[in-house]
């Protein structure tokens, strides 16, 4: 499968509206199954302790961290208020960053078998179950409420199915806030740029596997399949990228400040805008579709084309390839691109030559405090272990 060609990734990306409906409804979802599966926990830890790398490099970066302390104390909130440029940032970073903490908790418990930080985790969000209770408000509340929720099952997943230190009650009152206080904010999608929308699609699939809720996960998935062909521009789209349902075009626009990209394979909705918020959005359509995929259905396959285009799109321009980019756009490091480039290349066999230069002097990956977190660690040449084959009746 070295040298796929493209074309045959896009035609799962055609034939997926008519295959919708068939989510593997029925099916007992697989646990932990959040981005990482127990195989995959058992795989790193090892790499960890026999000094392999890319693990090794990545988890020491990881207990550097101020996310990894020991001694973290979370700061919840009741009501987190998030307006336009963080005014007013009435909790909302520190809930990102407690969410965040969480998960980077459970992956040092994972490694290290250290208790404390499985029970700082479940502190962590013990604290924010047992106090949130007034929703995400303003402006970004949306878009927050799904960078938190994208994250928060992540934790919870591993901490649950590794260990016996978080009580039944505890657990049931964290599904119940994922519910009450975040898919509210979420289950309607948004009409603006991309990277809202997908990282919403990205929090209700993890919602739905923690919580085995068939419906959400679906929703999760309906929303996903609606805005990433969207959000990657082909050529076979036309002149002009796809329009969302869910948005006019205007309000999720592929230009910025009367600038606008040259429409190529793999050039991301938000490109003109900064690489930032164009990588914010590849990491949440891929997360998802890593979630998916952990759970036996195969997202990555429907919309491959347009994530292997815009990964050696974005790599061209970056060093040691040093295309130089067309005026106006910028192109940096960004804290992603190694769950994609782990699929595509160690799992798939597809040749990735400008990624696969690049993704060497971008390790070990850190933690973006959204949902670009430690993805070295956890998918730095890690292949397909643990994962099921894809479910009967599902996209292959």
């Amino acid at each position: 499968m070295r040298f796929l060609p493209l074309f045959a990734l896009a035609l799962g990306g055609l034939l997926a509206p008519a295959l919708a409906k068939t989510d593997t409804s029925g099916v007992p979802f697989r646990h932990p199954g959040i981005l990482l599966n127990r195989a995959q926990l058992d795989l790193i830890k090892q790499r960890v302790a026999d000094g392999v790398e890319p693990q090794k490099t990545a988890f020491a970066a990881l207990l550097k961290s101020p996310l990894a302390d020991l001694n973290y104390k979370p700061v919840p909130r009741a009501t987190v208020e998030c307006g336009p440029y963080s005014k007013p940032d009435l909790g909302c970073k520190d809930e990102r960053r407690d969410a965040t903490a969480a998960y980077s908790q459970a992956l040092a418990w994972v490694v290290t078998g250290n208790e404390t930080y499985a029970r700082n985790a479940i502190r962590i969000m013990n604290a924010w179950s047992s106090t949130l209770t007034g929703g995400h408000l303003s402006d970004n509340g949306p878009v927050q409420a799904a960078w938190a929720a994208a994250v928060w099952p992540r934790a919870a997943e591993i901490i649950r199915y590794t260990s016996t230190f978080w009580a039944k009650e505890e657990i049931a009152r964290f599904q119940k806030m994922l519910v009450t206080q975040y898919v509210p904010s979420l289950i309607d999608g948004c009409d603006e740029n991309g990277n809202k929308e997908v990282a919403m699609a990205e929090a209700l699939i993890n919602i739905g596997v923690f919580n085995d809720d068939r419906i959400i996960f679906a929703d999760g998935v309906r929303m996903w399949r609606g805005r990433v062909p969207c959000v990657i521009y082909l050529k076979s789209d036309g002149p002009s990228p796809l329009v969302p349902p869910s948005a006019l075009p205007a309000s999720a626009p592929w230009g910025n400040k009367g600038h606008y990209p040259p429409f190529v394979d793999g050039v991301l909705q938000e490109t003109a805008r900064d690489p930032h918020h164009a990588n914010m959005t590849f990491a949440s359509l891929v997360n998802a579709a890593e979630t998916a995929r952990q759970q036996g259905l195969d997202l990555y396959t429907e919309q491959g084309a347009r994530i292997v285009a815009a990964m050696e799109y974005q790599a061209q321009f970056l060093a040691p390839n040093n295309v130089k980019p067309p005026q106006y756009l910028e192109f940096n490091l960004e804290p992603t691109w190694e769950i994609a480039f782990n699929h595509f290349h160690n799992r798939a066999g597809i040749d990735l030559p400008k990624m696969a230069k690049v993704i060497l002097t971008n390790r070990p990956t850190g933690a973006d405090l959204n949902h670009m977190v430690w993805e070295t660690l956890t998918h730095g040449d890690i292949g397909a272990v643990g994962l099921p084959p894809p479910l009967s009746g599902a996209p292959k």
